[in-house]
């Protein structure tokens, strides 16, 4: 079967990787590099997605677990395990028990073929032991917990390889016009025919359908999603709540640094992507609340950002749903 596909992110790195090794002949089209856009700039985290436990999002949770140990056991020089820890304090809008039986959850929803250690329990004294930097007023504790981490980028990059391998066609820097239901890509000079096409443009994929004179079945929200480099070794991963909000943001080690992230802002398509100075402030001030070792805007080397394409469900941001939708119409399938 002739596929092609639109969109050289992760996606459809993957589509295009599986469906060649299936015997297919897989065209994949990318407007500029391969992996540069929202693929690149994530929390670098292979997880499950503890919080949207607290959507009952629990089909979701379970296959992202799933993926998290296969990709750990399939790329361990990229993608490797990491304990985190949630601290919880006495003004904590999540109790003890309350994590306790999300963890459980989060634990066996992974199965029995994870081989990643399960949560426990550490007091206050043995969190302070472990990093002296952890600000200790009103601590209680907090759960110590595994997922995984990974250099996106290379990840992405090595995905293009195995796909390169497999015989697939990826062609980068090749803009698409327009698709349709029978199966057409349209570029700048020619038209290409194939048994399907996949449109896996992420953030793009409604907006392609648009200029494409094809109704949507669904809409996405485009929610920016900013991260800060700090030029500080981090002692310990953290995931804390946002100080009076039940947002949380990450403290991850990251090449010899910090890395901070993220935030939730919704922006439309045509701006730019790229960190604003409200959200690194909020940033800098998150993680000043919870760490005695203050940082400063003069800490931050390096910030960016990149757009998550949510299904449209809610008014904020963060707490629309982070399931996905796949849709079909003729030879075109469309990844939402």
């Amino acid at each position: 079967m002739k596929i092609g596909i639109v969109g050289g992110g992760i996606n459809g790195l993957c589509c295009a990787w599986v469906l060649s090794q299936n015997g297919h002949n897989v065209d994949l089209y990318e407007k500029d590099k391969l992996v540069s856009k929202t693929s690149r700039s994530s929390s670098k985290l292979l997880h499950g997605g503890l919080r949207y436990l607290e959507q009952g999002n629990i089909r979701l949770v379970r296959e992202a677990l799933k993926e998290r140990d296969a990709w750990i056991k399939r790329v361990p020089s990229l993608a490797k395990p990491i304990r985190l820890v949630l601290p919880i304090y006495k003004h904590s809008r999540r109790n003890r028990w309350i994590i306790k039986a999300g963890l459980f959850l989060y634990d066996n929803l992974a199965g029995i073929g994870s081989s990643l250690p399960k949560s426990k329990w550490l007091s206050a004294k043995e969190l302070k032991n472990r990093d002296p930097h952890l600000n200790t007023k009103g601590l209680i504790g907090g759960y110590e917990f595994s997922d995984g981490q990974m250099d996106d980028y290379k990840l992405g990059l090595w995905v293009a390889k195995q796909a390169k391998i497999a015989k697939c066609n990826l062609l980068e820097n090749t803009e698409i016009k327009a698709i349709d239901k029978n199966g057409s890509i349209y570029l700048e000079n020619t038209t290409k025919f194939y048994d399907i096409v996949i449109n896996a443009s992420g953030p793009w994929a409604v907006q392609l359908l648009e200029q494409s004179k094809i109704e949507s079945p669904y809409q996405l929200d485009a929610v920016r999603g900013s991260h800060l480099v700090v030029n500080k070794q981090c002692q310990q991963a953290y995931l804390f709540e946002i100080p009076q909000e039940k947002r949380i943001f990450f403290v991850l080690p990251w090449k010899d640094q910090t890395l901070l992230g993220t935030t939730e802002i919704r922006q439309e398509l045509q701006e730019p992507v790229e960190c604003s100075q409200q959200e690194q402030n909020y940033l800098i001030k998150a993680y000043n609340n919870y760490h005695v070792d203050k940082i400063t805007e003069k800490d931050v080397i390096e910030n960016f950002a990149g757009i998550r394409p949510l299904l449209s469900s809610s008014e904020a941001p963060e707490n629309i749903t982070r399931e996905y939708a796949i849709h079909r119409s003729g030879k075109l399938i469309t990844i939402f």
